[in-house]
């Protein structure tokens, strides 16, 4: 008797019940260690923002007490109330991180700490429900190129690592990981944008689809059925969620091609687009004496993408300046920079950012932020970079005009091609003509001849892609001065050499002020052997000693 296809969660699980940890490659696995330790920072920084203590405000009430320990109270609550806290609390201050494509973090870093910490699982198994949980989420993210939600919007991604790395840590067999992936997409939030660029209801974008994802392994466990076929079907999440209508299985090169090595963490308390500006700013800080009151105006270069993340932060209230839209403004997010001089989730405490949100505003009304085509240019090269050039690239050039109409159509953001745009690009030197007209070519060429946006057979090497979200910023002084600095590849990045020093760095800032300097060093150490503790071991370091709110954080 001949065998059905296999759909494509069916293929994805299929992978995900037969990989063992010793067939991972070992920077594969070091990624992933620093990914533990940085969504680790983004908990604890989180935990004490505005919205983090408001969300405990509303959660502690009413939350059930249970075995798991908080991070970073050590209050034992509930699973689920703690994978809420957890998820909220990694999101609050674009102190996550993203990779080949999305921000999983808050799903796939949360749900084997925390779940794990539950069933007693070991530091190798919740290690292994990490990477599947980003190589399966990653490719997901990776087939949807032709949609106008993005990044954080993208929860259903975290639902779907959720449900991946739950249905690792609970064991399932392939028809039910299968069927934990098809519950878990069956009612995928759609996040509107109104709500997630500038309020609080930003920070809440990871939470309920973590609980769910998890709850949906547990169901399929239970002998809840699913349709395995909701990716692909022809009224199912494809078609309802993105622009696509025939998208190919992008659950292709598992166990050869890891979406995991293009992990990029930001180092600063900010959008991914402004973390270049922001680098920029801060060196022309440390590399001249003037403070915030010296400055004139400053202009910002960036690419596209960051023009249209500035429309999409415009304040929800004229005039009222929130840590989201601060963070998601270029903008903004130089001029809180270049007022404090760094960045970091400290920055972000209540009764600080109220008190910096005068000058941030002033400095704000002094920036401009232009469009270069260099640094656009730039960052579809560091994509290009890991991808293969059969078939064309996740970063279609069409597929990205079409969204860019649409979010014209909805925000007024420019568009990815305009007449305007000719004189500029023919300005521009020869070598960065030639490849922009060979994108467009190659794009127009696979689109018009029926061939996918990208080959799903092949992911590619992301070891070599580079995330470029570069600026560059020129700062005019009272007394004449004009300074000027530019970040292609911003500190953290993939493409960046010392990502990890970054993660190490970043931990000691965020975490040392609530576990000590001391205690932030130790489980950093802890998290590079994880395969010798346990994740309860581990929930445990990250905690404060006297296991109770400390009334500061919430």
């Amino acid at each position: 008797m001949t065998r059905a296809p296999l759909t494509q969660i069916e293929s994805a699980a299929e992978w995900a019940v037969g990989m063992r940890l010793a067939d991972v490659p070992a920077e594969t696995i070091e990624l992933s260690k620093s990914q533990i330790a940085n969504i680790i920072a983004a908990i604890i920084a989180g935990s004490a923002s505005a919205a983090g203590q408001a969300i405990w405000r509303a959660v502690g009430p009413v939350a059930s007490s249970g075995p798991c320990p908080v991070i970073p109270t050590g209050v034992r609550l509930a699973l689920n109330d703690a994978l809420y806290l957890h998820a909220s609390w990694a999101n609050a201050l674009e102190l996550d991180d993203f990779h080949f494509r999305g921000h999983l973090g808050p799903a796939s870093v949360v749900v084997p700490l925390t779940l794990g910490g539950f069933l007693g699982s070991s530091g190798e198994e919740i290690l292994r429900a990490q990477v599947i949980a980003n190589e399966l989420g990653g490719r997901l993210g990776w087939a949807i190129t032709a949609e106008v939600r993005h990044g954080h919007q993208r929860s259903y991604l975290l639902r779907f690592s959720a449900a991946a790395a739950a249905a690792s840590l609970l064991g399932l067999d392939v028809r039910q990981f299968a069927t934990a992936l098809g519950i878990a997409m069956t009612q995928p939030e759609l996040a509107l944008h109104p709500g997630m660029f500038s309020p609080d209801t930003k920070v809440l974008s990871a939470a309920a689809g973590v609980v769910e994802g998890t709850r949906a392994a547990s169901l399929a466990r239970a002998g809840i059925t699913a349709a395995t076929d909701i990716l692909e079907h022809s009224a199912g999440f494809y078609r309802q969620f993105t622009m696509h209508r025939d998208v190919p299985s992008p659950f292709v090169q598992l166990g050869e091609a890891w979406c995991t090595d293009a992990m990029s963490f930001k180092r600063y308390s900010a959008c991914a687009y402004a973390s270049g500006c922001v680098d920029a700013a801060l060196q022309l800080r440390r590399g001249a004496e003037f403070d915030a009151e010296a400055i004139a105006s400053f202009e910002i270069a960036s690419s596209l993408p960051a023009l249209i993340m500035e429309r999409l932060a415009r304040p929800h209230e004229d005039g009222v300046l929130t840590p989201v839209n601060v963070q998601f403004s270029i903008i903004r997010s130089v001029a809180a920079a270049l007022h404090h001089g760094d960045l970091r989730g400290i920055h972000f405490r209540p009764e600080v950012f109220a008190a910096a949100v005068p000058s941030i505003a002033s400095l704000a009304e002094r920036g401009t932020l232009t469009h270069d085509w260099h640094l656009t240019i730039e960052q579809l090269r560091g994509i290009d970079a890991g991808m293969p050039e059969v078939g064309g690239s996740s970063a279609d050039m069409w597929q990205f005009h079409r969204t860019s109409l649409e979010f014209r159509r909805l925000f007024g953001t420019a568009s990815a091609l305009g007449l305007g745009d000719v004189p500029r690009l023919l300005a521009l030197p020869h070598a960065d003509r030639s490849y922009f007209a060979h994108r467009w070519w190659r794009s127009l060429r696979n689109n018009l001849s029926g061939v996918p946006q990208h080959d799903m057979r092949q992911v590619g090497d992301l070891s070599k892609l580079s995330w470029r979200m570069g600026g560059r910023v020129t700062v005019a002084l009272h007394d004449g001065r004009r300074l000027s600095a530019e970040q292609v590849i911003p500190p953290g990045m993939a493409g960046d050499p010392d990502r990890h020093a970054v993660v190490h760095e970043k931990l000691l800032v965020e975490a040392g002020p609530y576990l000590t300097e001391q205690r932030a060093d130790r489980l950093w150490h802890t998290i590079r052997e994880i395969e010798v503790t346990t994740a309860l071991e581990l929930i445990l370091l990250a905690t404060m000693e006297r296991g109770e709110p400390d009334a500061e954080i919430h």
